[in-house]
């Protein structure tokens, strides 16, 4: 069965998180990425079965002539650009925008770093945390009147490589028409203002009420989490026969009567006592029992799960929401499902790839016969970290 980008070569100059991550969600797809590593910047290992799945690696020093040539060579033969450098480094290093266009004018280039390519902080260096800071995430998660807090999890990163990949996908159907490509421009900045827009929305009597801070336990009463007397569950009481279904149980029979809380009005306006109202009668149980109380009556209540009992869930395994794969040097491998997931043209599962293991296979691609590659390896063009696994 075809995969749905059969035929697209991406080269992947990317490192750490998010550049990465737009080259394993194209990969997933069926495009050829190839991981360009250079020889001084080993990945963690973390990482590098994260985000380095479904590629090709080869080592490549592009500073060396040979490197470089060889480099050139690769984007004659590709449809895909990723670079994540900061502004003016790629053009330095002789593989910025118009310099490949030149080689490869159909060429879809991405360049994907922390600020942008334009303004007073493009020359900034930046990690998820600094676009996050930049961006009011930071405060947002703290809550205007607390500490700043960075989110213990790095959705930016994350989320800009899937922007990146959404980019290219647009570019490349842009390209079908019109045969031409162009430069795709993404950055972590740009994708915490995107996660962030419902935040910035203002207008002239707009009344902002919003949950923030790391005390926030969710909307309101009605759509919350609540501690059971074992763990943690989310309720969710979407509208007004909701609330009657809720309050049907015998436990809590007693909240309907109250007029504090005899319309949606009300109970907005009496918000945090109803909330300690629920939470007391929600301690008396387990969230199991809770869950199955309030499916009986209608009523979403769901678990909240740690990654150890979602690896065991069969809702993640029949969704694939966790995969697995073999790996040579680390045996098996768990990671993170796919999405989307199409029907006709699935996504590819694959392992990550050696440091570097596949540098003389597609060098011989390019036509390189042996004394070439030997050449390139005594001149520092093939760095001596190729094809060595990741410690």
């Amino acid at each position: 069965m075809p995969a749905a980008l059969k035929g697209i070569r991406v080269l992947d100059m990317c490192i750490v998180l998010a550049g990465p991550t737009c080259g394993r969600t194209l990969a997933e797809y069926g495009a050829d990425v190839i991981k360009i590593d250079p020889e001084h910047r080993q990945p963690g290992l973390t990482p590098w079965l994260e985000v380095g799945r479904g590629k090709r690696s080869i080592c490549l020093n592009i500073t060396k002539p040979a490197g470089l040539d060889a480099f050139y060579r690769l984007v004659e033969t590709s449809d895909v650009v990723l670079e994540g450098f900061r502004k003016g480094v790629a053009d330095r290093l002789g593989v910025g925008y118009e310099q490949l266009k030149r080689r490869k004018p159909g060429l879809i280039y991405v360049s994907i770093n922390a600020f942008g390519q334009q303004g007073p902080w493009a020359m900034r260096p930046g990690f998820d945390q600094n676009a996050q800071a930049a961006t009011g995430m930071q405060v947002r998660n703290g809550g205007r009147d607390g500490v700043p807090a960075p989110p213990p999890y790095t959705f930016n990163d994350y989320g800009t490589g899937l922007m990146a990949a959404y980019g290219v996908i647009m570019a490349l159907l842009e390209r079908e028409r019109t045969g031409k490509g162009q430069r795709v421009e993404t950055a972590l900045s740009y994708t915490a203002s995107t996660f962030s827009s419902p935040y910035m929305l203002d207008y002239v009597g707009y009344d902002r009420n919003e949950i923030e801070g790391p005390d926030a336990k969710g909307f309101n009463a009605l759509s919350r989490l609540y501690q059971s007397s074992d763990s943690w569950f989310l309720l969710s009481v979407e509208d007004f026969e909701g609330w009657n279904r809720l309050t049907r149980l015998d436990s809590l029979k007693h909240l309907r009567g109250k007029p504090e809380f005899a319309t949606a009005e009300l109970r907005d306006e009496n918000d945090e006592q109803l909330s300690e109202q629920l939470a007391l009668t929600f301690r008396l149980n387990s969230t199991e029992e809770w869950a199955r109380v309030l499916k009986g009556v209608g009523v979403t209540a769901i678990p909240n799960q740690t990654i150890s009992e979602l690896r065991e869930d069969s809702y993640a395994q029949r969704h694939s929401l966790i995969q697995s794969a073999e790996h040579p040097d680390f045996g098996r491998i768990t990671h993170g499902g796919v999405s989307p997931q199409l029907s006709r043209t699935p996504a590819v599962a694959a392992r990550s790839p050696a440091f570097g293991g596949d540098t003389e296979s597609i060098l011989r691609e390019l036509g390189y016969a042996s004394p070439e590659i030997d050449n390139m390896r005594a001149s520092g063009a093939i760095p001596r970290t190729a094809s060595v696994p990741i410690a």
